[in-house]
C-alpha cells in the first residue's frame, strides 16, 4: 500500500508541476510579486498532494522565535520538502541556491522572476558578492533570505561541514537576526528517494544566534544547534511514526561524495 501512495504522489507531483507552470506562464509579465505567487501556490499544491496521498504532514514549532519583519534562515536540508514548506510558513522567502536549478524550463523563469537569489558556486569570491547583493535587495524589501549551509540535500545521520557563506550574511547583515532551523524531512523523503512515508514531518525554529560573534564560534555554535536539534527530532520521528531507517546507503554514498571531493582538493593544490 506504501508503494501505491508513494506512485501516486509521485505521478501528481510531476504532472501536477508542469500543468501549474504552463498554466501560470502568463503571470510571468507581471512582476516579482505574481510570480512569486506561483511559488506559493506550487508549494501548497505539493503539501496538498503529500497529505492526501501518502499522509505526509507538517508541524512546525518555535514560531515565536520568528520575528515579524525580514530576517535570515540558516536551514538543514535533507529533503525538497523544506523547500517547499518555507512558502508556506513565512510570507515572501528568497532562496539562496544554485544557479543551475535557473536553466530548468518554465520553472527555472520562475524562480528568476520571483526574486530567488541565484549563484554560481564555480564563480569563487564573485559568487559571495553576488549572494551577498542579491540577498542585500531581498532583505530591504521585507523577506525572509534562507539558505542551507551544506549546500546540499544530506541524508538524516550524515555530518557534512557548513559553507562559510552563513557567516559572511551574519556578519554583512548584524541587524537582522539569524535563526537556526532544525527539521527532520529526511525521515519521509529521502534523497533521490522514490518511497514517501505518512506522518507529521517536524520543522522547528530555534533561538537567534548572539550577535556579535567571531567566525570560529559562530560556525560551530551555528552547526552545534542545527546538528544536535536534528538528531534529536530525527530520533523522535522514527520512534512516533515507526519508519524504516533510510540512512545507511545514502550515508555511504555521502562519505563517498566528501572522499572524492577531499582527493580532488589535494591534486588540485599539488597541481597549483
Amino acid at each position: 500500500m506504501r508503494t501505491l501512495r508513494a506512485l501516486l504522489f509521485n505521478v501528481l507531483f510531476f504532472g501536477g508541476t508542469a500543468i501549474l507552470c504552463l498554466s501560470l506562464i502568463p503571470l510571468m509579465l507581471f512582476g516579482r510579486k505574481a510570480n512569486q505567487f506561483v511559488g506559493h501556490a506550487w508549494c501548497r499544491l505539493v503539501q496538498f498532494m503529500l497529505r492526501y496521498s501518502v499522509g505526509m504532514r507538517k508541524r512546525i514549532t518555535g514560531l515565536e522565535n520568528l520575528p515579524d519583519g525580514p530576517c535570515i534562515l540558516v536551514a538543514k536540508h535533507q529533503s525538497a520538502w523544506e523547500t517547499l514548506t518555507f512558502h508556506t510558513v513565512v510570507t515572501d522567502p528568497a532562496y539562496i541556491l544554485k544557479k543551475e536549478l535557473t536553466k530548468i524550463p518554465v520553472f527555472g523563469q520562475f524562480l528568476t522572476l520571483s526574486g530567488q537569489i541565484a549563484v554560481d558556486r564555480s564563480a569563487g569570491g564573485s559568487a559571495l558578492k553576488d549572494m551577498i547583493k542579491g540577498a542585500a535587495e531581498a532583505l530591504a524589501e521585507n523577506r525572509q533570505v534562507v539558505i542551507f549551509p551544506e549546500g546540499t540535500r544530506t541524508p538524516p545521520g550524515s555530518d557534512r561541514p557548513y559553507h562559510p557563506g552563513i557567516y559572511a550574511l551574519y556578519k554583512a547583515f548584524p541587524q537582522y537576526k539569524v535563526i537556526p532551523v532544525a527539521l527532520n524531512s529526511g525521515m519521509f523523503w529521502g534523497r533521490h528517494s522514490f518511497m514517501k512515508y505518512g506522518g507529521k514531518v517536524t520543522m522547528e525554529f530555534m533561538k537567534p544566534i548572539e550577535p556579535d560573534l567571531d567566525r570560529k564560534t559562530f560556525m560551530k555554535e551555528i552547526k552545534n544547534r542545527i546538528d544536535t536539534r536534528t538528531r534529536e527530532l530525527e530520533a523522535e520521528a522514527q520512534q512516533e511514526f515507526s519508519l524504516p531507517m533510510l540512512t545507511s546507503d545514502d550515508i555511504a554514498a555521502e562519505k563517498a561524495d566528501q572522499a572524492a571531493a577531499k582527493q580532488q582538493d589535494t591534486l588540485s593544490d599539488k597541481a597549483s
